[in-house]
């Protein structure tokens, strides 16, 4: 595939009806890599603004930079990737473990848990372990709020899913890739698996401004029913088969399903909506891929089980909204203590460290 434009987002982590789901395994492969950071630190330790300041660097040096945001704060990073530089910097901590895979040789830990004032966080340790609690009391509550609304959107969705209706679905797949996939090759592309958006403390997110750096036309799909995980996996298929990259991006709530697809390479998106940007995409309504009868019996309950789930889903992100806030706290306590210069020195060790590798063949 070719290489991510300036300034594109993505999430490897998303706020699912199972819990926190994870795709960091998969971010990038450690073993092509020249330098993988591992960046180590509680809470307000500076661990998104070093990602920041390393990456605005390197975008004023020219170099593309992949941007993973924080499932549970999109405004702050969880990950950096510099593919023309094989470097990655990644926050390791809870929930999205990681380690490097080849300490001392490609991979290093870096440690800004080493700026705290122990002895005047110890003082504090009663305030930080309830702001702590508080702040992670809210993770199961969110997670049962959307398992709720993907279970009644599934109820009102699956009687209209019989096999006329797939076949339907099927069949409008067949008729884009006539028009979008003329040309294949003889080898296989590359799944490259991501989130695009999700529930978050801001509400519902959709990374609009990643598709449009991605990808010039497409097909908005206006999905009440359901269907797109369907003409989205008939559409993977044939476009991987072509040998054509794929940037498949999965359903927050539902990691089995897919929820968008990008091919950059022929500047084509599929994109579950609702869209704010349209310009240059077509629409498909699934309602009219289901089947009449199925439709005319089942589409009240649909619509009640809709909006049973949009109440829920709203519940659910007022739990992340609260997370949020919890984690403000946390995050003002340990401020004061924190030794903000030892970060700053991190920050240019790494950044000399980037800057001075080879740059790698595209």
């Amino acid at each position: 595939m070719s290489d991510f434009a300036r300034g594109i987002q993505f999430f490897l982590g998303a706020n699912s009806a199972s819990g926190f789901s994870s795709l960091y395994d998969q971010w990038v492969d450690q073993a092509k890599m020249q330098a993988f950071y591992t960046i180590k630190g509680g809470a307000g330790c500076g661990k998104s603004t070093l990602m920041r300041r390393v990456a605005d660097d390197m975008e004023k040096a020219g170099y593309s930079v992949e941007y993973i945001c924080c499932s549970g704060d999109p405004d702050s990073l969880d990950g950096v990737y510099f593919p023309e530089k094989g470097a990655a910097l990644m926050d390791g901590t809870s929930p999205h473990v990681m380690d490097p895979a080849y300490t001392g040789a490609t991979g290093h830990y870096v440690d800004l848990g080493a700026g705290y004032d122990r002895t005047a966080l110890f003082a504090m340790r009663e305030e930080i372990v309830a702001a702590t609690q508080a702040y992670r009391a809210c993770y199961p509550e969110a997670y049962r709020c959307i398992r709720g609304a993907v279970e009644s959107r599934r109820r009102g969705s699956t009687p209209l899913h019989t096999e006329e209706t797939l076949a339907k679905a099927e069949k409008r797949a067949s008729g884009i890739l006539a028009r979008e996939l003329k040309t294949t090759r003889t080898q296989p592309g590359k799944r490259i698996p991501r989130f695009l958006g999700g529930p978050t403390c801001l509400g519902r997110v959709l990374l609009e401004d990643t598709v449009s750096a991605l990808c010039e036309r497409g097909y908005e799909i206006r999905d009440d029913c359901a269907l797109s995980g369907f003409l989205l996996h008939a559409l993977e298929r044939e476009f991987l088969a072509g040998g054509y990259d794929v940037i498949a991006c999965l359903c927050p709530e539902q990691p089995d399903r897919l929820e968008h697809l990008l091919i950059p390479e022929k500047s084509l998106a599929f994109v579950t909506g609702p869209m704010k940007k349209k310009q240059g995409f077509r629409t498909i309504r699934t309602e009219s891929l289901v089947e009449q009868s199925a439709w005319q019996e089942g589409r009240s309950f649909l619509r009640l089980s809709n909006r049973v789930a949009e109440e829920l889903m709203a519940e659910g992100m007022s739990h992340l909204a609260r997370a949020k806030a919890c984690h403000d706290v946390l995050e003002e306590l340990y401020h004061p203590h924190v030794d903000f210069s030892y970060g700053e020195e991190q920050t240019e060790k790494i950044l000399e460290e980037v800057r001075s590798l080879p740059d790698q063949k595209r």
